[in-house]
Formats: structure tokens, sequence, C-alpha cells
């Protein structure tokens, strides 16, 4: 008898299998509909968290406003710069409390400096947004120095008063830069906020000053009996002679060639007479021949905030203020070290300028904490020296240094 095919029920095995389709859809989608309605109600709390946090937060700015403007008023000059620092605690301690228990991300900047006549709290971001940018009267008053840090010794030491104009001859508002020409021992010093520079004596006798197109003079250097300044705010640099006569300004405000963007600290190459120029606002060195002339851009996409750079026969140091540290090139302009120095065992984030010594150590104030730090050529510390105060051996808010 010959054998007998089955034929397959194919229909009845199709429609079972879009059955099974269906239904593992519909329970996927089930599935997918819960999440859904999980996610969009956790979304929901979260809202309402975050605008709970807002609105304490809004009431917490509002409260230290009105603490900041009641110290303005009732608390003498001295007292100010304590203040500062209480706020700044109180401001970070109760935020970051608000905001422990969530995803919230927050940024202090609390380091903007040259205002006139103010000192910046600085800024608060939320996510990226800005939302306080708190202030408080500062009176700035400066005492420059000429030390002898290896015996901690401090020879000569001058202050100058303090006044709502400061426009008398000898006193000083934001004394940032300082240099000393090396055969007179004459020490010239930026005086910022008054838009001049003062020349003071060895022994600290006020000598003369000069202003002519002074618009926020920071860093200043003396090569070949010459004074070069920077000025922050006029985005230029000018040479004088000794005596104060302008003898030429270069630059104007841009990120092109020649331009400058808020230029800080400046230095002279003693191989090749070249300008090294700190631009805060392009984020960049910028070395000019000694005619002015444009050579090069140094540290493009290497720094956030260069503040200051000093130019040895083999070396260019930059302190770059945003991430602190120091960046050392070779004379090739090659990048070969990024130096982090500690003082006191802490990370230095309160400097602005720097000198190099005889011995090639990097001699650093501090200008929160007060003194001034010298480092090795690795960036290990090996000296310190200062406190607050206006005594002999004393400081406050030290900024430029030579």
């Amino acid at each position: 008898m010959a054998n007998r095919q089955v034929t397959p029920n194919f229909p009845e095995q199709i429609k079972e299998s879009r059955k099974k389709i269906r239904d593992s859809f519909k329970r996927s989608h089930e599935a997918l509909q819960v999440r859904e309605n999980i996610l969009l109600s956790r979304v929901d709390e979260i809202e309402k968290e975050y605008n709970s946090k807002t609105q304490e937060m809004n009431k917490l700015v509002e409260a230290l406003n009105k603490e900041m403007k009641q110290c303005e008023e009732n608390l003498s000059d001295n007292k100010l710069t304590d203040v500062t620092e209480i706020v700044r605690t109180a401001i970070d301690e109760k935020i970051r409390e608000l905001i422990a228990d969530t995803d919230t991300s927050i940024e202090f900047e609390w380091d903007n400096l040259f205002e006139t006549g103010i000192e910046q709290l600085g800024s608060i971001k939320l996510n990226g947004e800005t939302m306080i940018s708190p202030t408080i009267i500062f009176p700035p008053h400066v005492k420059p120095v000429v030390p002898d840090y290896k015996t901690k010794q401090l020879p000569t030491a001058y202050c100058c008063k303090k006044s709502s104009e400061q426009k008398s001859p000898g006193e000083l508002n934001y004394a940032c830069g300082i240099a000393i020409h090396y055969k007179t021992g004459n020490i010239y010093v930026t005086d910022t906020d008054n838009h001049r520079v003062q020349v003071f004596s060895c022994n600290g006798d006020y000598l003369f000053l000069f202003s002519e197109e002074m618009n926020g003079p920071v860093g200043i250097c003396i090569s070949h009996n010459k004074v070069f300044v920077t000025q922050l705010s006029g985005h230029c640099i000018n040479m004088y002679e000794l005596e104060g006569k302008l003898i030429k300004s270069v630059g104007s405000e841009g990120n092109r060639r020649a331009q400058f963007n808020y230029p800080l600290g400046l230095d002279v190459s003693d191989r090749n007479n070249n300008f090294y120029v700190c631009e805060e606002g392009n984020e960049r060195i910028q070395i000019l021949s000694k005619e002015f002339n444009y050579v090069c851009m140094l540290g493009i996409g290497t720094f956030a905030s260069p503040r200051d750079v000093k130019v040895t026969r083999d070396r260019v140091l930059v302190l770059d203020g945003s991430d602190p540290c120091m960046f050392v090139f070779n004379s090739d302009h090659v990048l070969t070290n990024r130096l982090i120095t500690r003082g006191d065992g802490k990370q230095t984030r309160n400097s602005f300028c720097f000198d190099i010594d005889r011995e090639y150590n990097i001699v650093m104030s501090d200008y929160r904490n007060h003194c001034v730090y010298v480092f090795n050529q690795e960036g290990e510390q090996i000296h310190k020296f200062g406190k607050e105060g206006q005594g002999i051996g004393e400081f406050y808010r030290p900024f430029g240094i030579a």
C-alpha cells in the first residue's frame, strides 16, 4: 500500500503565529505604558522638588543680600574683608546643603578682579545658568615691600594711605604690578585704579609719577631703560622713558595679531628682546618683537586664564588662574611641564603675579593668605614669609612682586 503524505495545515499555523505575535506585542505595549507612567510620575516629582529648592535658594539669596547690605552700612572698612569670606562660606555651605540630594550641578566663581573700588564676590551658576552676582564694597589699600626672603627680613616697607579719591602722589589704589630698575633701584608701581604709574626710591620714598595715555595699567616691566606697561581697560601696551615720557603705544581691543583682550602680565626675553604678553580675554600669550611687531602666539587651547608670564634663558613660565597651575615651555615654545604649586600643603589658588630669582626659584604672592611663597623648579615649597597686617614683615592682599 502506498505511503500517504500528510499535508501541513499552513493556514492554522499562520493564524496561531499571528496570535502569539499580537499577544507578545500587547504585553510589551502594556509594559511600556507602565514604564512611561512611572517615568512621568518621577519627572513630576523632580520638577516639584526643583521648584521647591529654587524657591528656598531665592529666599536665601534675598536674605544674604540683606545681610550684606547691612554689613556694608554698619561695619568699619577694615572688617569688610572678613565679611566677604563669611558671606562666601555661608552661600557655599547653604546652597550645597539644599542641592545635596539632587542632580543639580553648581559652580562658584569667586575671583573677579579690577572692579573699580569694588571687589566682586563672584557669580553662582546653577545648571549652567547664572543666578546671582553679589558684590561687597572693599576699600583697597596696598603695601609694597622689598623683601629678602632667604633671611625672611623686610628692610624696606611703606604703606599707602586710604581715601575715597586717592589722587595725591604717594597714594595707591590697587597697586597691581611692580618693577625695579636694576641700576637706580627705583621701584615702578602700576597704580591701577588711579590710572598711573608711581615711582619710589629703594627706600620707599615717593619720587614722581606719570599717567600719559593710561587706562587701567596692570603689568609692568623694564628693559633697556624703557618702561613697558599693559593697559587692562585700554587693551594695549605702552612704552615710556624711565622719566615717564610716552614713546609709543601698540594694540587695540580684539583677537587678531597685535590686538589684545584684557592684557595682564608681561615680560621681555633677554635672549631676543621679544615681549611676552598675557591676554586673559583671548586666553593666550602673544609674542611681539622689540619693535612691537607680531611674532607668534603661545598656548592656544592650553590656557584658561593666563595671568602672568616670566621668561628665562631656556624656559617660559605662565601662571594660569582658572585651574591654578604653572605651565612651563622650553625656549622653542614646546610645553614641557605643568606644575601644581602647593603652599602649606594646599594648591595655591590665590596668586596673580610671580617672579623668578637668580636660582630659578618661583617667588609667588598669595593675595588671600597675605603672604609670599617660594617654590623650587619642581613646584615644591621651600620658603614662606609674611602674614596679614600693616607692620614690617606683614602684607595685605599682595599682588605684584619683583
